[in-house]
């Protein structure tokens, strides 16, 4: 079995375009590990990838796979894994963008420690407030520490575990990244922790994120993976970088994080104590 395997998700609406700039980041900063790079092309139906894709791929030593189901990414993610034989999966979206060289190697080393489940590149304090009040009660109130899932990595014997239903609408999308049933709140579930890992290597614990530099702070100058999230800050003018930056982290960032810090368990699971009302 393989130790890690890498699953660049190919979406066939966006074009060759995304494909073409991941392919460039990959080739220019080095995993520092050894790995298979699986490019998981989702949408092209019995066609498969156009030419265009495949040129851009041409380029990669990879295997393909392909999902033709109408959802969105984890569950696609969740098909592959179950087919991977790999220890360790890393999971990198459609709009993935490679930053730091020893990316891969950045986030495998913080799994080494058994209390820790899974790591991002990412990871965010909000929660959604532009839905019906009905669906909002399906995540947690701000603050509600989670990884984001552009760019993700746990064991895959964890991944195949979880609970990963066929979302097919962007709220359950967003509710499986982030909602009290989510990627995060599964994983505290078992008792491990979530961490975000920065591309000085350093892995940081929920309370940590705001400061950590990665995802809408510190000029972002500590990211190992980009995407267009963090592009759209990057290009922003004043107003709407401040107007993203409260929605990841508040008002009061360091305040948001004491209150995260309040939540996490006794045993350092990274998960809210039971009764907390998170």
């Amino acid at each position: 079995m393989a130790d890690v395997c890498v699953v660049h998700l190919v979406w066939a609406p966006l074009g060759a375009e995304p494909l073409r700039r991941f392919a460039a980041s990959y080739r220019a900063h080095p995993a520092g590990l050894d790995h298979r790079l699986v490019l998981l092309f989702k949408g092209f139906g019995d066609d498969g990838p156009t030419a265009a894709h495949r040129e851009a791929a041409a380029a990669l030593d990879h295997a393909p796979m392909t999902y033709d189901r109408p959802t969105f990414d984890l569950p696609a993610y969740a098909a592959a894994a179950a087919d991977l034989d790999a220890a360790h999966v890393c999971f990198l979206n459609s709009e993935s963008v490679l930053v730091a060289d020893g990316w891969l190697a950045a986030l495998h080393d913080a799994l080494r420690d058994p209390a820790v489940g899974a790591v991002g590149a990412t990871g965010s304090y909000e929660s959604p407030r532009s839905i019906n009040p009905l669906r909002r009660r399906r995540w947690p109130r701000f603050p509600n520490p989670h990884l984001r899932t552009n760019a993700f990595m746990l064991a895959r014997e964890l991944m195949v575990e979880l609970r990963w239903p066929e979302v097919r609408t962007k709220s359950r999308a967003w509710e499986l990244e982030s909602g009290r049933a989510g990627l995060t709140r599964q994983v505290w579930a078992r008792g491990r922790r979530t961490l975000v890992v920065g591309r000085d290597g350093t892995a940081y614990p929920p309370p940590e994120w705001p400061r950590s530099a990665t995802f809408r702070s510190g000029g972002q100058a500590n990211l190992l993976v980009a995407d267009n999230r963090t592009r759209q800050w990057e290009q922003a003018d004043p107003e709407l970088r401040a107007r993203l930056t409260h929605l990841a982290w508040g008002d009061d960032p360091q305040a948001a994080a004491a209150a995260v810090a309040r939540l996490q368990s006794a045993d350092g699971s990274g998960g809210p104590r039971r009764g907390s009302g998170a």
